[in-house]
């Protein structure tokens, strides 16, 4: 194994002690400096307490906490997840019996509310807020009805933190230290939790890239990294190497968000950013791409064809181009599962069927992300283990989902009807099951730019690239009046989908695009492809 020499701007930050920001580009080892820095932070700490590490998924948080444990590290009492089951686990479910009583009917946790449940608010709510809590009796109402709301953890947990000592205490004596990446992607209530954490004597870090916020629909909001790296009780760092991309790659990405960044000379001599106007509409592509696909694989370019990525804006785009693909590949369309009102339940069910299937490899895997907390009055380790192993043998839909609920119910998810439906309908789809296996070396990898984000691909083909497809427009009172209601989050996605590139990035423009009739009309070139801050950095 390979030992890590850390640049001088990741010695830096893994160095300072004291609570920072670190702002850090695509491929610049952010993952592995706050690694590095919990690892150092928990070596020193006494049994008892441990640090709290906050990552944006559950996937990302069990690869944290196994690199933060290899080689047999004792991270103590730390904490590893989502900020949603910090909150949940740590805060609210201990402790909001103390503020509002405890309700007569056992809690379980919703995703999305029901409209009779929604009018319990004055307001309709996005991401609420500790203010919206301390005013709206409605998310008081809803708990007494024995319900938590996902959206509200963050205000919520911090509303508790506001009016239980108890729960301060617990905080500050099992805690030192809060870690949170991606924090571009946080809101303005998360953002709150965490000056209330530092607040509360707790040193804070956190990790994040204004230029890589695409959450904002969530109610992510990248200026709120912008104000901390200006706050003069966090400590700025920047770590802008990128180790990924190639440095063509790397100029044209950053022109994109900084018309006047100084570029890496030594790449002008081979440009690894290609525009191309191909013909057809997208399944007419599809072909063109497995073909080119073929070429790859025949020059020796490529060893593997899930080095390679296709990637879109929209579902529909992708659906079309593999209705043209002639060579294996891998779609990963939003499965039916996660429109279940039921909060963690439809993620749970898509990890239980990703163990199933081979995606996730082993019981201890699963354990990590989903059963940390299970206490052993309820069932111990060894049985547990014997009951997930059991999800691997020959067994119909129904006893499937009888083992599926029963797992469930040790986490406290205790409404799985209709997650339970939704496993039902799709179950014999070998589509929907594929995407729970382990990736095939021969599958090109195609997805959203949104499911991109954290991936890396030896050659990526970007599709969307005309007019109305992407960067997203919407016409006004007349054919005059075109606008781009969200350009800054369609140009931070497009950051994105160029900078999975490691070697050759394509960015790729349909002669004919779907319209909102169905049908193909000649298309023009994107805005993207306007900047004239661009010219030069493309063949």
């Amino acid at each position: 194994m390979s030992t890590f020499k850390p640049t001088p701007q990741q010695q830096s930050a893994i160095e300072y002690t004291q609570s920072m920001i670190i702002t850090a580009c695509p491929g610049s080892g952010k993952t592995t400096v706050m690694k590095e820095k919990v690892r150092n932070t928990t070596l020193y700490l006494p049994p008892h307490k441990g640090v709290i590490a906050i990552t944006f998924t559950k996937k990302a948080s069990a690869e944290l906490k196994k690199k933060c444990t290899a080689n047999a590290h004792d991270t103590k009492q730390s904490y590893f997840g989502t900020i949603d089951s910090f909150c949940l686990k740590e805060i609210i479910l201990p402790f909001i019996s103390r503020v509002w009583g405890k309700p007569e009917i056992e809690l379980k946790t919703v995703k999305k509310l029901h409209p009779a449940q929604a009018q319990y608010f004055q307001k309709k709510y996005t991401s609420p807020t500790y203010e919206d809590i301390s005013s709206d009796s409605g998310f008081k109402k809803l708990y007494e009805e024995g319900l938590l709301w996902m959206t509200s953890f963050a205000a919520l947990a911090l509303y508790i933190l506001k009016h239980s000592k108890a729960a301060l205490r617990y905080i500050s004596a099992r805690y030192s230290h809060v870690f949170i990446d991606e924090y571009q992607d946080s809101s303005l209530s998360q953002h709150q939790l965490f000056l209330s954490l530092f607040d509360q004597g707790l040193t804070a870090t956190a990790v994040g890239d204004a230029w890589q916020s695409i959450y904002e629909f969530r109610g992510g909001d990248s200026k709120l990294l912008t104000e901390l790296t200006e706050n003069e009780h966090f400590k700025h760092f920047v770590i802008d190497i990128n180790h990924r991309c190639h440095a063509s790659i790397v100029n044209y990405a950053t022109r994109l968000m900084d018309p006047n960044a100084t570029l890496l000379s030594h790449a002008h001599d081979d440009l690894r950013v290609h525009r191309l106007h191909l013909a057809g509409n997208l399944t007419n592509i599809g072909k063109v791409l497995s073909d080119f696909v073929k070429q790859l694989k025949e020059k020796h370019a490529i060893e593997n064809e899930s080095d390679i990525a296709i990637l879109a804006k929209k579902e529909k785009s992708l659906f079309l181009c593999t209705q043209g693909i002639e060579i294996d590949y891998r779609l990963y369309n939003d499965s039916p599962l996660d429109e279940s009102s039921s909060s963690d339940c439809a993620d749970f069910y898509s990890d239980l069927l990703a163990f199933r299937y081979g995606a996730i490899g082993t019981i201890q895997d699963l354990i990590d992300i989903h059963f940390d907390l299970v206490s052993a009055k309820h069932i111990s380790i060894s049985k547990l283990r014997i009951l997930i192993g059991k999800l691997r043998s020959e067994q119909t839909v129904e006893e499937l989902v009888f083992k599926f609920r029963e797992l469930a119910s040790f986490i406290g998810i205790l409404n799985t009807t209709d997650t339970d439906r939704a496993l039902r309908l799709k179950f014999n789809e070998p589509s929907f099951i594929k995407q729970f296996t382990p990736i095939a070396k021969n599958e090109v990898q195609v997805m959203t730019l949104h499911k991109s984000k954290g991936l890396e691909f030896k050659y990526v083909f970007h599709l969307d690239l005309e007019q109305w497809s992407f960067p997203y427009m919407e016409k006004g009172d007349n054919w005059d009046d075109l606008r781009y209601p969200s350009l800054m989050q369609d140009t931070n996605l497009h950051y994105v989908g160029i900078t999975r590139a490691e070697d050759h990035c394509y960015l790729i423009r349909a002669e004919y695009r779907q319209n909102v009739s169905g049908k193909d009309s000649k298309s023009r070139e994107s805005y993207f492809w306007s900047l004239p801050h661009l010219a030069g950095l493309y063949t």
